[in-house]
């Protein structure tokens, strides 16, 4: 019996000495979160402060360049370029469209001249225009494919 209490005073001391241990941590926790509320509290009362004061010189920077501003200028009219009649672009895609030559239609002819007329203006002058030749691709594509496949033996 005189062993059993021995153990359990032991045992008691350990848990005094684990308690106290971990209550002085939970403390010094709590009072570091603490510590670091009050820190950003401030830090935000400076900052809303700083901002309130950076607004109020902007406010009295923009009333002082309006007190001395001049009067507004109406705006000038901003020239556009005419549009297109539908005889100058066949004339635009006449000189540069030749059907037996060609697998480009006519009318994607006439949007390329409407829209290089629109873009650079009238010193512009299409000279030619070319399909994309695919083959060179197309024989790459297939020189690839033919590597993939598997051998048979």
């Amino acid at each position: 019996m005189i062993n059993t209490f021995n153990t359990l005073a032991i045992t008691w001391d350990a848990f005094v000495d684990a308690f106290t241990y971990q209550l002085t941590g939970m403390i010094v926790v709590f009072g570091c979160l603490i510590l670091l509320c009050v820190i950003l509290s401030i830090s935000g009362a400076v900052a809303t402060r700083l901002d309130a004061k950076r607004k109020a010189q902007e406010a009295a920077a923009k009333a002082a360049a309006a007190a001395a501003a001049p009067a507004p200028v109406a705006p000038q009219p901003v020239a556009v370029a005419p549009e297109l009649t539908p005889a100058q672009v066949a004339a635009l895609a006449a000189g540069i469209y030749d059907a037996a030559a060609s697998s480009i239609t006519p009318e994607i002819v006439a949007a390329i001249a409407a829209a290089v007329k629109v873009t650079v203006g009238s010193e512009a002058r299409i000279l030619d225009i070319q399909p994309v030749n695919t083959g060179y691709a197309q024989s790459g594509r297939t020189a690839i494919m033919n590597s993939h496949t598997p051998a048979r033996g």
